[in-house]
Parts: structure tokens; C-alpha cells; sequence
């Protein structure tokens, strides 16, 4: 995607943003904009006809009005900007999404806007997945207690990065976006600006393997759980309480925020219990959508995003 044309799908997002009150693409979607990805769909849609031509020959897109993204694995966002909402674009960019990728098509609502289900149900889709987002103020916290033989010590670039993969994917091995993490995606993260090595965590076993981690994020001033991971190997030690004991410690007491936030998955249902326990409370629900089995999609005029 020429640079100018990433520009203006960020602008779009940010408007949006700012209107809804939640992101309508996340952190993946908005790395992918520029560079080689092989195998991304960028579905862009206008004002007239499809943007302009700067001198320079790139495409500014400054009548852009709407953008939708799909994954190799079929997973997809969209979003219209919201003085062009109710007019049929998003409908446009759902049907484009799912002539593209089938039965395979996994599309998130963030923040499930009014509208939503209706369009996701007239096309077809149904809910399949939730994503909570859950917001702690500032309270106090207990000190971690670690399994015996646990150390720990801060990630190292370069050095770490073949152990944190693994781990990562045996961790999340049921949860495509973020256990499907390759070198790219991890190389992506490291080079933004908000990274942080102090901030990501790392718990080694008496035999000096991985054996968890929590990688904390600072953006716009305020702090992330960003991922939590354990070991298939030392799960239910408590290991996965204290690294997030240990990530929130350091997010509120030594870089002193007031506000952190964190995603975690609606079928987690012990680190949800963990988070609760913690003082965490849901800010906002995003849902994935899907194919029914043998659904025909009717027509519809409206798009919640």
C-alpha cells in the first residue's frame, strides 16, 4: 500500500476512533498498512472516483471513506468513516470480505456497536468469539509469590526471541491472532517506538528455560498488560499470577500510571477470575463473527463500523 494511502486509512481509523470511543482496527491491521505482507486483502472504498494522484505518484486517497482488512487465516476488520455510515458501504466491504474469504471468515466488531449484529445476521455471520477490554485505576497490590526455582529477568532482543516464539505459540495454541506469531510480527513490535525491553518480563526455570513472561506496553500514557504467557510445563503453579502481579507492579508503582488495560479472551475464564480478583473491570466487548452453516445472506443498507 503506498505510503499517503496508509496515511489516510490511519486518519480513517482515528476518526472513527474518536466518534465511536473504541478502535476499529487493531494494533496488527495498523502495522500491516505498509511493508511486505504476502497473502493481505486491502479492501479501500470512496467518495467518487477510487483517490487522487499526488506529483509524486502515490495515491493520496483523501476521499477515502472506508477500508476493510482480511488475514491469510481469514480473520478481517472494517471500518466507514461516520459521515458515510448507513449508506451501504459497510455492507459493500462485508460482502467483498466474505467473496474473499468464504466460510474462512472471521470479522471483529469492536466495542459491538448498535447495528452490528443486525448487518452480522443479515449477512450470514453470528457471534463466535468475545473479546473483553478490562480497565484497573490505581489500588494496591499484593507482592508476587513465585514457584520455587523461578527467576526473573527482563527480555533481551536478538537473544530471546527464538524462546519467547516458542513459548508463546504452546501458550496460546488454541488462539490464532496471537499464537500464530512468527519473527515478523515479533521484529514489528520491537522496532515501535513504544517498546520497552525494562517492561517485558521473563521467568526461567531451575534448568534455565522459559518458562513464562509478561510484556508490558506504555502508550498515550497509559499501560498495557500487553501478553501474558506460561509454559504448558508450569502452568497451574501460580506462575501466571505473579508474572501479572509482576507487569502491573512496575506499570503503577515504578512507572507510576494511574490506568492499565488489558484484552483477554471471553473463554479464559480463569484469567478473567484472576483479573477480577485483581481489580479489573470491563470497559468495553469486542465479538468476532462468523459464517452460520448453510446461511444465505440477505440484503441490508447499514454498517455498524
Amino acid at each position: 500500500m503506498p505510503p499517503a494511502t496508509a496515511a489516510a486509512v490511519t486518519e480513517l481509523a482515528r476518526t472513527a476512533a474518536h466518534s465511536d470511543g473504541v478502535n476499529p482496527l487493531d494494533e496488527r491491521t495498523l502495522l500491516h498498512l505498509d511493508g511486505e505482507h504476502p497473502g493481505d486483502l486491502h479492501v479501500l472504498a470512496y467518495d467518487g472516483e477510487p483517490g487522487t494522484l499526488e506529483p509524486t505518484g502515490l495515491q493520496s486517497a483523501r476521499n477515502l471513506i472506508g477500508y476493510a482488512a482480511l488475514t491469510p487465516e481469514g480473520s478481517a476488520e472494517l471500518v466507514v468513516t461516520p459521515d458515510f455510515r448507513r449508506q451501504g458501504t459497510g455492507t459493500a466491504l462485508l460482502r467483498i470480505l466474505l467473496d474473499h474469504a468464504g466460510s474462512r471468515l472471521a470479522v471483529w466488531a469492536h466495542g459491538r456497536l448498535p447495528g452490528a449484529d443486525e448487518l452480522a445476521a443479515r449477512l450470514g455471520l453470528e457471534v463466535s468469539r468475545e473479546l473483553y477490554f478490562l480497565r484497573r485505576t490505581r489500588a494496591d497490590l499484593p507482592k508476587p509469590t513465585w514457584p520455587e526455582g523461578i527467576t526473573v529477568r527482563t527480555f533481551v532482543p536478538g537473544q530471546d526471541d527464538a524462546a519467547w516464539l516458542k513459548v508463546n505459540s504452546q501458550a496460546f495454541a488454541t488462539h490464532p491472532e496471537q499464537g500464530a506469531w512468527t519473527q515478523s510480527d515479533l521484529t514489528d513490535r520491537l522496532h515501535q517506538p513504544w517498546f520497552d525491553p525494562e517492561g517485558f518480563f521473563l521467568a526461567i526455570d531451575a534448568e534455565g528455560n522459559l518458562a513464562g513472561y509478561h510484556w508490558t506496553k506504555i502508550e498515550d500514557g497509559g499501560g498495557e498488560v500487553y501478553v501474558v504467557g506460561v509454559s504448558p510445563n508450569h502452568q497451574g503453579a501460580g506462575l501466571g499470577k505473579a508474572l501479572t502481579l509482576q507487569g502491573l507492579i512496575y506499570l503503577q508503582d515504578t512507572r507510576g500510571l494511574d490506568t492499565i488495560t488489558l484484552y483477554v479472551d471471553g473463554t479464559n475464564t480463569p484469567a478473567r477470575r484472576l483479573y477480577t480478583n485483581l481489580g479489573f473491570t470491563t470497559a468495553a466487548q469486542h465479538v468476532q463473527y462468523t459464517p452460520v452453516t448453510d446461511a444465505t445472506p440477505n440484503s441490508v443498507a447499514h454498517s455498524a463500523s
